[in-house]
């Protein structure tokens, strides 16, 4: 859309004086304006033909400077330019007002759709915020599950340490008691042994019936008990081979099965 070319009537109207002052500025201004608009510098062009309008106010400066701003993308100020010069009392082309009429049509539908874009652009901008908002959340909450759950196993780690250092300590009891009861029976075994020999050698120098019956029979039960001794020592060494810990006592995060399960050592414990 090209410039519609500004008649400057107030200028030939004007005093000789003020003409020299003010007629070369206004129309330099609007030749300028001419040929920024030319270059495709329409911005800049909106520019001077302002000046030009505020040095000498004249509706078709008012058209021309809409022009320039719809050519450079800038509507809303184009719109309102087209509705000032819509809006003039005096000095309008009726060809002008009818392609300012139809530019504001124009202007309106796009501007209406650049809010219908701009407010779709905003719609998607808070859905994707929301989104965003919602994934850091989400983000958050697993991290603090996973912590948790972190937590909750190192709790874990912790009871089945202490399950672990319990049940190496009450199989070192079970053992010790078991490794003493075998000590006692192997004693018990050597004294009744020892017994069971002096009453034999008294058997031997027994003289009458009624001796020899008495020392054989206290050699047979101190015999039998020093055997039972002797059987209890061995089951008790036994035992407590069994039982004692193979491995030293556990470390904290160390995963380590015992040789026998818990019931058994509760037994060892109530049996010794």
């Amino acid at each position: 859309m090209r410039l519609v070319l500004v008649l400057s009537t107030a200028l030939l109207l004007s005093p000789p004086v003020a003409f020299a002052q003010r007629a070369k500025n206004p129309q330099a201004l609007i030749k300028e304006g001419e040929r920024l608009y030319q270059a495709s510098k329409f911005h800049e062009a909106a520019e001077v033909l302002k000046k030009a309008h505020e040095a000498q106010p004249n509706p078709r400066l008012i058209f021309n400077i809409a022009v320039s701003l719809e050519n450079a993308g800038e509507l809303r100020e184009a719109l309102s330019w087209y509705q000032q010069y819509v809006g003039a009392t005096e000095g309008t082309d009726p060809a002008l007002l009818k392609r300012s009429a139809r530019s504001i049509d124009k202007l309106r539908l796009l501007l209406d759709k650049e809010t219908q874009a701009q407010a779709s652009a905003d719609a998607e901008k808070q859905k994707l915020q929301e989104e965003a908002e919602a994934a850091r959340k989400r983000a958050e909450e697993e991290q603090l599950a996973a912590q948790r759950a972190e937590e909750e196993n190192q709790r874990r780690k912790k009871a089945e340490f202490e399950r672990a250092l319990k049940s190496y300590k009450h199989q070192r009891i079970a053992a010790f008691a078991a490794g003493g009861v075998g000590v006692l029976g192997v004693g018990a075994g050597v004294l009744f042994g020892m017994q069971a020999k002096d009453s034999r050698d008294k058997f031997d120098a027994a003289t009458t019936l009624e001796n020899k019956k008495s020392f054989s029979d206290d050699t047979k039960s101190k015999a039998l008990l020093a055997d039972i001794g002797f059987g209890v020592g061995l089951a008790g060494a036994i035992t407590a081979i069994i039982l004692y810990p193979k491995e030293g006592p556990p470390v904290e995060g160390e995963v380590r099965l015992t040789l026998a399960p818990r019931g058994v050592g509760a037994g060892a414990e109530v049996s010794f």
